[in-house]
């Protein structure tokens, strides 16, 4: 029965020496960054996406939506950190908003940006800009001659 208990407790401390120093060194991860404000030009049940710059690296760090409240149009959206998603929230990184497709119309960019500072809520009201335009390629056949 002893010897059931020694192997036990010598596989469990195996097992905390192979877990990585890394690994709890970021248990549990930052929270993240809460953005919100008002959205002057968005519409309520739109949707919200956070881009975080790093350099020219863009990454999709967080969704959000639309809503009409008694301020009037405001949007929210948790923007993680570079813990819980790599190339996401760092000090100093960019944080841009672009809303979603709704009603007919085409997606749009806020025209501010803000800088991820840490976790906690921060303030933001935000103007959309003009509407992103569709592009769309088609195959283009070419006679240049017989072959």
């Amino acid at each position: 029965m002893k010897r059931r208990y020694l192997l036990g407790a010598a596989a469990t401390a195996l097992a905390v020496l192979a877990f990585p120093a890394t690994a709890l060194a970021q248990f549990p991860p930052d929270p993240p960054a809460t953005f919100y404000g008002t959205a002057t030009g968005a519409t309520a049940a739109q949707g919200v996406v956070a881009i975080v710059l790093n350099g020219g690296v863009s990454t999709v760090c967080g969704t959000g939506t639309v809503l009409n409240d008694a301020s009037g149009i405001v949007y929210v959206v948790d923007v993680v950190s570079d813990a819980q998603r790599a190339g996401c929230g760092r000090s100093g990184r960019t944080v841009q908003f672009y809303f979603t497709p709704a009603g007919g119309n085409s997606g749009r960019l806020a025209i501010e940006t803000n800088t991820w500072s840490g976790a906690g809520p921060k303030l933001q009201n935000v103007t959309l800009g003009p509407q992103l335009t569709v592009k769309r390629i088609g195959v283009h056949v070419a006679s240049d001659g017989v072959y």
